[in-house]
């Protein structure tokens, strides 16, 4: 079951999922959390009390929030069925969103799925395909709804055909990152087609050790460009601090709304600003 995310201020776009089970909640944007924290932000109550409510109804108050380890998938990486090359509704979604479609498609590898796409029992419909990249080769995707009627913006590729899960990894054109004199961290898909190769994105606001790790390798100085959310400005300094530890320049810089949704000229004079 998904809601909207009462951890991240503003969010209505039912970020957070709700496991049937009771045992824990995830939002794809900030990460995991307890039930009873997610309870006590939705119901407006100290977090005491609500576990005291939940004992009352024999549910277990404590579990830990359970951390992924990195696995590399033995399913087959496949995309959802049927699909294609944008036709013109797709594209004009894009073109809506100040995109230039034919550009997105040829940089990026977008595809796009039809009325009626399928990848194990999951249905993919109305979605553009973001094929995620890693050392030159597919190792998992996303997939961008463009009805705005689906509770989930976001589709992700089923982890057990993940090459690589892509919270361990980074989007982006990793093959231009070293040949940048800095690299702007931003957190989605969108942000990097806006900003361009300059930009590499850690697929929401949450981030994994993994991909500390990433950064560290490929580059020396970084600038940080989240949502103006309180929350994830909150983790643009928890990712700063951790990159300035292993050594590494870091700025946090900060515009009004989200890098994705910027006019194609602000962006590249605040790319051309930064780079300088």
């Amino acid at each position: 079951m998904n809601i909207h995310c009462p951890f991240c201020p503003g969010s209505q776009d039912y970020h957070l999922g709700i496991q049937q089970e009771g045992k824990g909640v995830h939002c794809w944007r900030c990460g995991g959390h307890t039930l009873a924290q997610a309870l006590s932000r939705v119901l407006n109550l100290p977090e005491p009390s609500v576990r005291a409510i939940m004992r009352g109804y024999g549910a277990n108050t404590s579990q830990r929030i359970r951390r992924e380890e990195a696995k590399v998938s033995i399913f087959p990486l496949r995309m959802p069925k049927p699909s294609s090359s944008l036709t013109a509704p797709y594209k004009n979604y894009l073109k809506k969103r100040k995109f230039d479609p034919d550009k997105l498609e040829q940089e990026w590898g977008l595809s796009q799925t039809g009325p009626v796409s399928l990848l194990d029992g999951i249905s993919y419909s109305h979605r553009i395909l973001i094929p995620i990249y890693w050392n030159g080769e597919i190792v998992s995707f996303q997939a961008r709804d463009i009805t705005g009627k689906s509770k989930l913006k976001y589709l992700a590729c089923p982890k057990r055909r993940e090459k690589i899960h892509h919270k361990n990894i980074l989007y982006g054109k990793q093959e231009k990152w070293r040949e940048e004199k800095g690299l702007i961290i931003v957190e989605g898909v969108t942000d990097v087609w806006r900003l361009g190769y300059h930009a590499v994105a850690t697929f929401g606001i949450e981030f994994k050790m993994e991909q500390v790790l990433q950064l560290a390798k490929i580059h020396d100085k970084f600038f940080m460009l989240f949502d103006e959310e309180p929350q994830a400005q909150e983790q643009a300094r928890v990712l700063a601090t951790k990159l300035k530890a292993l050594g590494k320049e870091v700025y946090i810089e900060k515009i009004k709304g989200d890098p994705g949704d910027m006019r194609q000229e602000d962006a590249d004079y605040l790319v051309k600003q930064l780079m300088k």
